[in-house]
């Protein structure tokens, strides 16, 4: 009587490498998400700040880096972060004053089209007194 228990080695062999092909194919979705998921986070940290900043100086700010530094307006109560931080993908955020939106700058070399401002799935914040909290653009 021969019993037959286990795996053997091929069948081990091949399960090992289905699991290694999925993983290789599921990472890069997966590490867009990520990136994704961060910026939308910190564009959201700038919105809010500079609403911040608008309730103190009556103004708003015409670089991000006046959240950070006193540009010597009156009623300015910062930092109002840290630092700016940099995108996912190694780059600045814009601040578009026309439209009172913080988000990916529209030439930004590493980032997806799609998510720069004026992209199908544009990562961006409206910053202006009068929006609605977290209101988001996706033009």
């Amino acid at each position: 009587m021969h019993k037959n228990s286990g795996m053997t080695r091929i069948q081990l062999l091949i399960l090992v490498a289905i699991v290694i092909i999925i993983g290789v194919l599921s990472y890069p979705p997966w590490a867009e998400y990520r990136k994704v998921g961060q910026a939308d986070v910190d564009v959201e940290m700038l919105a809010v700040a500079i609403k911040k900043y608008y309730k103190y100086t009556q103004t708003y700010p015409t670089r991000l880096a006046q959240l950070v530094t006193d540009p010597d307006i009156e009623g300015w109560r910062g930092p109002y972060l840290k630092s700016i931080p940099k995108t996912p993908w190694g780059g600045n955020y814009a601040l578009v004053q026309e439209n009172y939106k913080v988000g990916i700058a529209k030439d930004h070399p590493r980032v997806p089209t799609k998510y720069r401002i004026g992209g199908i799935a544009e990562i961006s914040r409206v910053y202006h007194a009068d929006a609605v909290k977290g209101e988001k653009y996706w033009w």
